[in-house]
């Protein structure tokens, strides 16, 4: 549940999922009171702090939840063995998301609260149950790092909850310094450091690829002896294709003789299943032997079984042509999810505007008219004229659906004005087809607003990230009943664009449709332009 009260004095945000849209109202209370505080520069990493703050606090109260219900309910006593527990506790967030475990915690008035007021030093008050506390101290190195200094608050012994603030430590200062030239004495020191910490090694090949050096913390980091018949299995688990790309290939052809980024997995001594994936970059000198730099590549978790051999950049180029074809909130998303640290997109759950675009008749056009005009081409310059006014309005395309196209809102303000640009677009693309002689390509819009969940649907080999519930079905037959040119709309859209902002169109009457799978009828109305 998310509760922002805004007032003059306090904006609270009240948390129970982290399966919630909570984090854009938060960035958005975060720029409030660093603004006021006048340390604006502050923004990104304080919004990365609690972030993680909730986070931690978020996922001790599901696991405390969780040990109570599993107690209760299964007879499953606190001595008994915790590893088990964690595994059936993440079990149940794979299978049923935190959906469940956050309900226990609404009925049972568990929370964590974010309160951002205009109160002295203070950038938020934070308050969660108390056996969340050891949580929230995870992020006390943190705190510290930024200036800033969480100061517990007193409460009696008899509260379940532990609360505190977030303050601006006033003695810290955050100096700026002007950067210096090192000297090249302390750069090689530094340099030694990093080649240390980082757990670098070096393998010299010859210019027909035989190894003729290698660092001793390579054979120990894959559990082999320091002996020649180790070199022989080092030598042996290198891929035929680092010999053909690098040694006798991207070396010996660029006028530099440098690579980098070179993917390669080396088999352990551990068992046959298990491997170490190292990054390699490298040179060939005057003697043309060829030095090469391998560092360990670790991921959290450890697992890097997903990364494949080879080029980054070529990996980077498979991006590039791919990214297009994945759905925009799936990137930004995952953009988020890594900044923020974590590698999974979660479920969410919140309130988003769904539209649905139709070009009325498409089907009968391709029968009539695919051997004198491409259709594909015709298509596509439909969509991207639609796909100007999604981006233009904050919009995201969700999929696309032969002639159709679903996207989402966080404005359901923003998404009618969207639409009706894109019956815009629609008009200026029919009068350039009415002089070719050609057919008119009418396009059908219905938009809908309230609660749905955004979440992975699929298999681990096939996922889909998208929105799911009724809302979506809802969307999808209003756009059906829309007239064509048309843009229909929800009468809860219109009451969820009337509490925030002034409309910048109009509306018509209320009318009522039926919808299939559902009893009573929907009331909608018809949007239209200002103009």
């Amino acid at each position: 549940m998310i509760s922002t009260a805004k007032s003059s004095q306090s904006r609270v945000i009240v948390i129970t999922s982290l399966e919630q849209n909570i984090w854009e109202d938060m960035k958005a209370q975060i720029v409030l009171s660093l603004n006021r505080l006048e340390m604006r520069q502050l923004v990104e990493p304080t919004f990365f702090l609690l972030h993680q703050m909730v986070a931690n606090m978020v996922n001790a109260m599901h696991y405390s939840v969780f040990k109570q219900i599993v107690q209760v309910d299964f007879g499953f006593g606190v001595t008994d063995n915790e590893t088990e527990l964690k595994t059936l506790f993440n079990n149940e967030l794979v299978d049923h998301g935190d959906k469940n475990i956050a309900k226990f915690c609404e009925d049972n008035n568990l929370y964590i609260s974010l309160s951002f007021d205009d109160s002295d030093d203070t950038v938020v008050a934070i308050s969660a149950p108390d056996f969340c506390r050891d949580a929230l101290q995870l992020s006390y190195k943190l705190i510290q790092t930024l200036g800033y200094r969480f100061q517990a608050q007193s409460s009696d012994d008899e509260s379940k909850f532990y609360a505190g603030r977030l303050v601006k430590y006033q003695t810290f200062q955050h100096t700026v310094k002007l950067p210096t030239l090192i000297t090249r004495q302390n750069e090689l020191d530094s340099i030694q450091k990093i080649f240390s910490q980082l757990s670098y090694g070096i393998v010299c090949f010859s210019s027909i690829g035989t190894i003729q050096t290698i660092s001793p913390s390579i054979l120990t980091l894959l559990n082999l002896e320091e002996n020649d018949s180790s070199l022989e299995v080092f030598a042996r688990s290198i891929s035929i294709h680092f010999y053909n790309d690098v040694i006798w290939g991207m070396v010996l052809e660029t006028p530099n003789g440098k690579f980098e980024n070179y993917r390669v997995r080396i088999s352990t001594n551990k068992g046959s299943e298990e491997s170490v994936l190292f990054n390699v970059s490298g040179y060939r000198d005057d003697n043309s032997s060829i030095h090469t730099l391998w560092q360990q590549i670790s991921l959290e978790g450890g697992n890097t079984t997903n990364l494949s051999e080879g080029d980054i950049l070529n990996e980077a180029r498979v991006h590039n042509i791919t990214r297009n074809y994945v759905p925009q909130l799936v990137e930004k998303k995952a953009r988020e999810v890594v900044r923020l640290g974590g590698n999974l997109l979660n479920n969410e759950e919140c309130y988003i505007a769904v539209l649905f675009c139709d070009i009325v008749g498409f089907t009968t056009f391709v029968e009539q008219n695919e051997e004198e005009e491409s259709i594909i081409h015709v298509l596509n310059s439909v969509l991207r004229r639609i796909s100007l006014s999604v981006k233009k309005y904050g919009g995201f395309i969700d999929k696309f659906m032969g002639d159709c196209i679903m996207v989402l809102f966080r404005s359901p303000h923003d998404a009618v004005v969207a639409a009706l640009e894109m019956q815009k677009h629609s008009s200026d693309i029919n009068q350039l087809r009415n002089r070719a002689e050609l057919d008119k390509l009418q396009l059908r819009i219905g938009i809908h607003w309230g609660k749905v969940i955004i979440g992975n649907v699929g298999t681990p080999e096939r996922l889909d990230w998208t929105t799911i519930g009724d809302v979506v079905n809802t969307a999808s037959r209003i756009e059906k009943s829309c007239q064509p040119e048309g843009v229909l709309i929800s009468e809860k859209m219109r009451e969820a664009i009337a509490l925030t902002e002034e409309m910048k169109f109009k509306c018509s009457d209320t009318f009522y449709i039926s919808v299939k799978g559902k009893r009573e009828k929907l009331a909608v109305c018809y949007a239209y332009s200002v103009d």
